[in-house]
């Protein structure tokens, strides 16, 4: 079946999978798409499901018991699940599918910035990798205008010299490459607050009318509403998570070492559901050293999956995984580390026994020479001595002296010979001579 695969410049493209393919494969098919070999780990599909939520494909379970495969062709998101620094990033199509997304969520205001200065500075980051240089004359004011639905945190007033201020950024940025802006863009971005945060909106029970914002990110869980200041909890601080239903709850430890629960009401058991995904697959990538065997092997069954799995514990009826993260994220960069440095021996490798081969072929042309010009130094008529006499007048070199003196006419035109000279070579060339390559 195809697929379209969107990316966050609206660009899209099609790939195909069987029918019942895992969602790993398409992605895997969309990555090798854009050139991104090792580094498929950082990102994941996103669809929309009946009721307009968006919702990440469980890469180990088959599409078709996710998603509607009746209305092909299948339309996913590609997008960044876990948000690292851009020194980590070894393949720059990676660092340009990170630009797109960061530029992406800064547009759609889902990424805020801390200050209207790092504002001025992004849109001129943003200017300068769309390959426009600054010019005086005709400055880019389209991508100003399209960048301006950045902005920083609520708390802060808008500038009115911003514009003078991205001017000034865009100038200093004049004959930069691309990927250098790409690049220090992802640097600034990782350097927010809300970088590669996961956010969700929910209510608590007591205060059923007051609107949260759960956001899950590299560092922890951030809470926050209008009422009360923002409350950070690191990922070594909760002790344990669950959904049920519409519900999510987690307890986590206080500062003071007593512990306390929060349970959140969100607006369907998907959400809830991706909630708790977010939290334990997050937990998981940035802080543990690899992913636990309960965090891979956890799943549910339907009825028939629960029914089969009561006589055979093994079967794989009706399984579906909860959790589709395989690797953290230092296996991640240390796979694609050694991978792509395995790639450029053996492509050292390959290109060096090219060489040896050119060279070999070069001494086997240099040696069949040679050869023939040792064969064409022996005397035509012994076929032993070197040549060494002519043969007057009609000059013909094909004797060597012992011979030459036993012949009355040239073997080659039958001339008389009225005379023959012996000639003194420069070189002395030998049949046991070989080149040494």
């Amino acid at each position: 079946m195809w697929c379209l695969i969107s990316q966050p410049n609206s660009v899209v493209f099609e790939v195909r999978v069987d029918p019942k393919a895992i969602g790993q494969e398409c992605l895997e098919k969309a990555c090798e798409y854009l050139g991104i070999t090792h580094e498929a780990d950082y990102f994941g599909l996103k669809y929309e499901n009946s009721r307009g939520e968006e919702l990440w494909l469980n890469l180990r379970n088959p599409i078709d018991r996710q998603v509607n495969c009746h209305a092909v062709p299948l339309r996913f998101s590609l997008r960044v699940k876990f948000w690292i620094p851009p020194h980590l990033l070894l393949q720059d199509t990676t660092k340009h599918q990170f630009y797109l997304n960061a530029k992406h969520d800064l547009l759609d205001k889902s990424l805020l910035v801390d200050n209207w200065e790092t504002v001025s500075y992004l849109i001129a980051l943003i200017a300068q990798a769309e390959e426009i240089d600054y010019d005086p004359i005709h400055p880019p004011h389209t991508v100003y205008l399209q960048t301006s639905t950045i902005s920083a945190v609520d708390c802060l007033e808008k500038p009115q010299d911003l514009l003078h201020k991205i001017i000034e950024e865009h100038k200093r940025l004049k004959g930069g490459k691309r990927s250098t802006a790409e690049y220090w863009l992802l640097k600034a971005v990782s350097e927010q607050e809300t970088f590669g945060e996961e956010r969700f909106h929910a209510v608590t029970k007591q205060h059923p009318h007051e609107s949260l914002s759960v956001g899950v990110g590299p560092h922890g869980i951030s809470i926050s509403s209008e009422n009360k200041e923002k409350q950070l909890i690191t990922f070594s601080s909760v002790i344990s998570a669950s959904s049920q239903k519409r519900n999510f709850r987690f307890g986590y430890l206080l500062e003071d070492g007593s512990t306390t629960e929060l349970e959140v009401k969100l607006d369907s058991s998907h959400l809830a559901s991706g909630l708790y995904r977010a939290l334990t697959e997050k937990h998981a990538f940035y802080s543990c050293e690899t992913v636990t065997s309960a965090v891979m092997a956890q799943c549910i069954r339907d009825l028939k999956g629960i029914i089969v799995s009561i006589f055979n514990e093994d079967s794989n009826q009706g399984k579906k995984y909860v959790f589709d993260i395989r690797r953290t994220c230092r296996e991640v960069y240390d796979g694609a580390r050694r991978a792509i440095y395995q790639e450029n021996n053996l492509q050292s490798t390959e290109q060096s026994n090219t060489k040896c081969q050119d060279h070999e072929d070069n001494c086997k042309d240099s040696q069949e020479k040679y050869l023939r010009l040792l064969d064409s130094m022996l005397c035509k008529i012994c076929m032993d001595s070197q040549i060494d006499t002519a043969f007057l007048p009609c000059g013909h070199v094909l004797a060597c002296n012992h011979c030459a003196l036993r012949c009355d006419k040239c073997p080659i035109c039958r001339t008389d010979i009225k005379q023959s000279q012996k000639l003194f070579l420069p070189v002395e060339f030998r049949t046991t001579e070989r080149i040494e390559c």
